[in-house]
């Protein structure tokens, strides 16, 4: 339980004053790094089919392209992080999302949109891992971390939620335009990042020893892996905001509603949510409940419920149960990545942990579309049994690494 004096238990406005630059500026980047992205990749598919006269299996194949190369080279992104220095690798990722997106404003052969799909799916690869590594290492303690990541998803909702309102004002001027303005955020953020973030050396910068190395040591720690493996199950429940729900809403109107009601609960509940669950229950219990929760969330999706002001009623009740779980799981849980880790090789254990997230969400979002076809019942049954299975393993997982030495928990 944290005290008055740890960082859960000052105010708000304090906590964020007191933060150092470099932290500041971090968070910045969240916000940039996602209202750029959603600005744009909304509307991409619908450029390419209706501006571009490509096929919609086109442009499925560019979307899966572009999740591809992010997902799958998160180990590498982390990988240069500790071997380089997370400035350096940050500020790479966002000139390749500057290079990516301005591609996509002139480009009309579909040999060029592959590689501007490629290099904004590899930006975020890059970009991700030493983002989350840095911010580890400019923090100290588990009170401090979790609060800082709780602040950071305040504003990667910020980013969502505003991003797609800007591009659809931008897309009057036209999708160049829209491009763009997206590519000046990033240049914009490369030249903050150049200014302001520190060239903090990774920690294997001066390891004589090969890459696969620090794999080894990584895909070798038990206890980091089957916490990776059980916290990939977050990401299977929280992708059905962009699946599940969008299928089972009745209209646009719904699936409108959902993604609103998501970005706000999530930008102004943030927070108090953090604060009260810090008070109340353990690491271990806030990993086990935010997942429960949000495996109890598409149990509203069974019954007609009728609606709210012409909005799907039982649509809007899973975003909010959904999206509170979030709340109260993601904060302890990334906090805890850089900790079982052992403080060592943090780019490689943040690159390890989104390839679980990367494949639980790619995999289980085509599996839940198919099965929501085929059986609605049966598909919210199976994921709410499977995810109160995994949030009782992840809290007895976690509740047991808080009952050891923080010495057994460290890699060499």
């Amino acid at each position: 339980m944290a005290g008055k004096n740890t960082p859960a238990g000052r105010g708000f406005v304090p906590f964020v004053l007191q933060l150092s630059a470099p932290v500041k500026v971090l968070l910045l980047n969240n916000l940039g790094f996602n209202l750029g992205f959603y600005m744009l990749l909304p509307y991409l598919t619908t450029h390419l089919t209706d501006g571009l006269g490509y096929t919609a299996g086109f442009a499925g194949f560019i979307a899966g392209l572009r999740m591809l190369s992010q997902q799958g080279l998160f180990l590498v992104g982390g990988t240069l992080a500790d071997r380089f220095n997370y400035q350096t690798v940050i500020m790479t990722g966002c000139a390749l999302r500057v290079a990516g997106f301005a591609l996509f404003a002139v480009v009309v052969h579909p040999f060029g949109v592959v590689a501007a799909a490629f290099l904004t799916g590899f930006a975020s690869a890059l970009f991700s891992p030493a983002y989350q590594a840095l911010v580890a290492r400019l923090t100290e303690g588990e009170a401090e971390r979790e609060r800082i990541y709780a602040l950071q998803n305040v504003t990667t909702e910020a980013g969502a939620f505003g991003g797609p309102l800007i591009g659809l004002a931008l897309l009057r001027h036209g999708f160049g335009a829209l491009c763009t303005v997206a590519s000046g955020v990033f240049f914009a953020l490369l030249l903050l990042q150049w200014a302001y973030l520190p060239r903090l050396e990774g920690s294997e910068h001066a390891s004589p020893l090969p890459v696969w190395d620090d794999w080894k040591k990584v895909f070798g720690h038990g206890n980091f892996m089957l916490f990776s493996f059980l916290m990939s199950v977050y990401y299977l429940m929280f992708n059905q905001l962009y699946v599940l729900l969008p299928l089972s809403s009745p209209d646009s109107g719904s699936v409108a509603g959902v993604f609103t009601l998501s970005a706000v609960l999530g930008i102004t509940l943030q927070m108090p949510v953090s604060a009260l669950a810090v008070r109340f229950l353990s690491r271990s219990a806030r990993l086990g409940v935010g997942l429960g929760l949000m495996s109890l969330a598409f149990l509203f999706l069974l019954p007609d419920l009728g609606s709210l002001f012409g909005l799907s009623l039982g649509s809007l009740l899973t975003s909010a149960v959904l999206t509170v779980g979030t709340l109260v799981v993601f904060p302890p849980a990334i906090s805890m990545v850089p900790e079982l880790g052992g403080e060592r090789r943090q780019g490689v254990c943040f690159g390890v942990f989104y390839l679980f997230a990367g494949i639980a969400g790619a995999t289980g979002g085509g599996t839940t579309a198919w099965l929501w076809q085929r059986s609605p019942v049966f598909l919210v049954t199976a994921l709410t049994f499977t995810g109160l299975c995994f949030s009782f393993l992840l809290w007895l997982h976690s509740r047991s690494m808080e009952c050891r030495p923080c010495e057994q928990r460290r890699t060499a």
